[in-house]
């Protein structure tokens, strides 16, 4: 790895009443045509990287993303760089994944003369980055169909002691998803099963899966149907209904919940497994049509049976919003997406145990769109007249919804973070091919946890009783811990502050203490920061220069 400076420093910083130590590592630059880097797994001795960048897909049209593997030590320097261009000839990257004491590299294969695309792994040598074996085959799908297309996701399952594949092929008209369950060895634990469901494949989209630990699946999807009056095509279809449903280890139907229930309707929803109990996180909205949130539902299943054991629900008011000041901010996009008040746009983030067997959740409204602009030159006095258009991905994270839910399923309390930040990336010009312009929908398949946003979003450390939040925002907010009447919206992320927003667990209570200014190194990517014990290693990236570095803030 190149290095371009070799300074290592710490700060430390009291602040209410903790005293945190923030260490940077080496900066050093991506590889060229690296599009980010993110920390996949930390432990006391070692820290593994991923660079991601992309290459010509192996296997039909396009691009892939593929990866390298950066290890550092504890003191984050370097070990080694990996990349797998040889060894995944005839391949396309899917992900590296841990799990127990191994490091298993997943890649995509497909033989044409079975027209067959296959799943492949192989462990790595945590210590060198080297293959330990050879590729051994996982799963393949028949690709022989028109048009097939397979989507395919990788997870731990709850007790993360299993490896559960995901998989459905698009192409076909009626859903079908298939799972297959492996321990860290590789090895199937029973049979791949599939589960479907009644319907069309373009009016139904998977939003959450659970593997639960006991060998059931639990589904949650996305009703849509075409607007009244319109002709059936994808721009036309509009959300309608959740549908939530148990399976048996053999994709047999074990129940169907009712989603809508007293006149509520749900329009956002998590499942987690705790215990032996699986959670049902929801905002609802009072009208059918789904355009605002009104209130927060809590339900608590058994998975086994999935007999619902208690539900609450919490009413949601506008006097929880802030208002925004875009202050002098040019763009028209970025004032767009802020006259929502309480939109149904809720996205579910992080979810954690408290001590009283309850349950901190973690909510933040968030809009991803794809927007194109056209400017036009010339034309005048008879010359030529040229329109170029660029195309955008648009990043909108704003308030932080934080709940606590008793063990009981009561709501004890609800506690508002008001929050402005955007963030847009450059996507190409005139020759870009991509989705359409509009607000994008997020699949199980296509999670919202990928590398972008960059620099918005927050990350925790949590301890026992305190839950530590941290976010870049702009310096005017930084005492903003409630609603208040106005607040300063933050679209130069590498000019904000790193705040720390420290919340006890059981009252609710908020307090705000700033870290460091990112104008000083590279900025800090919270959201994707990754934990060891009270620990958080992050990314830091100056994204005029290219440059990187890996920090360490430790309570």
């Amino acid at each position: 790895m190149k290095r371009t400076l070799s300074t290592l420093f710490c700060c430390s910083i009291l602040a209410a009443g903790y005293s945190q130590t923030m260490t940077w590592g080496d900066e050093f630059k991506l590889r060229k045509g690296s599009t980010d880097l993110s920390v996949i797994k930390a432990d006391a001795s070692d820290i593994f990287l991923e660079e991601s960048h992309d290459v010509r897909a192996t296997f039909g049209p396009g691009v892939r993303q593929s990866a390298i593997l950066v290890k550092l030590d504890a003191n984050m320097h370097e070990v080694f760089r990996k990349e797998f261009d040889h060894e995944m000839k005839g391949k396309d990257f899917e992900q590296f994944f841990f799990i127990e004491n191994k490091l298993y590299l997943f890649a995509e294969g497909y033989e044409k003369r079975d027209r067959t695309q296959i799943l492949y792994a192989v462990e790595l040598d945590k210590n060198s980055g080297n293959l330990k074996g050879d590729w051994q085959q996982v799963y393949s799908w028949d690709m022989s169909a028109k048009g097939a297309d397979v989507e395919v996701r990788i997870t731990p399952n709850a007790d993360t002691s299993r490896i559960v594949i995901a998989s459905t092929n698009t192409a076909r008209t009626q859903n079908s998803f298939e799972i297959l369950v492996l321990d860290a060895n590789l090895k199937a634990a029973g049979k791949a099963f599939t589960i479907t469901n009644e319907f069309d494949a373009k009016t139904y989209q998977l939003e959450d899966f659970i593997y639960s630990t006991s060998g059931n699946s639990m589904l949650v999807g996305r009703v849509y149907d075409y607007e009244e009056g319109k002709k059936k095509k994808e721009k036309n279809l509009v959300f309608t209904n959740y549908d939530i449903r148990i399976y048996d280890n053999q994709g047999k139907q074990i129940k169907a919940l009712t989603t809508d229930i007293d006149g509520k309707f749900l329009v956002s929803s998590k499942l987690i497994q705790v215990n032996k109990q699986v959670i049902l996180a929801a905002y609802y909205s009072n009208e059918k049509k789904r355009r605002q949130i009104n209130g927060m539902l809590i339900e608590r299943i058994d998975p086994v049976t999935g007999n619902i054991l208690g539900t609450t629900k919490k009413e949601l008011t506008n006097s929880l919003i802030a208002d925004s000041d875009d202050g002098d901010e040019k763009s028209s996009r970025k004032k767009k997406d802020d006259d929502d008040g309480l939109a149904a746009n809720l996205v579910f983030r992080n979810v954690y145990e408290t001590p009283d067997n309850g349950l901190v959740i973690l909510s933040e409204q968030y809009t991803d769109q794809i927007v194109t602009t056209s400017s036009t030159v010339g034309g005048m006095n008879g010359s030529a007249r040229t329109t170029f258009n660029d195309t955008y991905e648009d990043y909108t994270s704003r308030d932080m919804y934080i709940s606590k839910i008793s063990a009981q399923g009561n709501i004890d309390w609800l506690e508002v973070l008001p929050k402005r930040q955007w963030e847009s990336i450059t996507l190409g010009g005139s020759s870009y091919t991509g989705m359409a312009a509009g607000t994008q929908t997020v699949s199980y398949f296509k999670p919202t946890t990928s590398g972008r946003p960059f620099y918005s979003g927050f990350g925790c450390i949590p301890e026992t009783n305190t839950l530590h939040i941290f976010f870049n925002d702009d310096v005017k907010n930084a005492d903003v811990t409630g609603p208040v009447k106005k607040i300063r919206m933050i679209s130069d992320l590498g000019i904000s502050d790193c705040f720390h927003l420290k919340l006890d667990i059981m009252t609710g209570k908020l307090t705000r203490t700033s870290l460091f200014s990112n104008k000083k190194t590279p900025t800090a990517m919270p959201r994707l920061g990754v934990i060891f014990n009270n620990s958080m290693y992050i990314v830091g990236k100056d994204s005029r220069r290219s440059k990187v570095v890996v920090g360490k803030l430790t309570l």
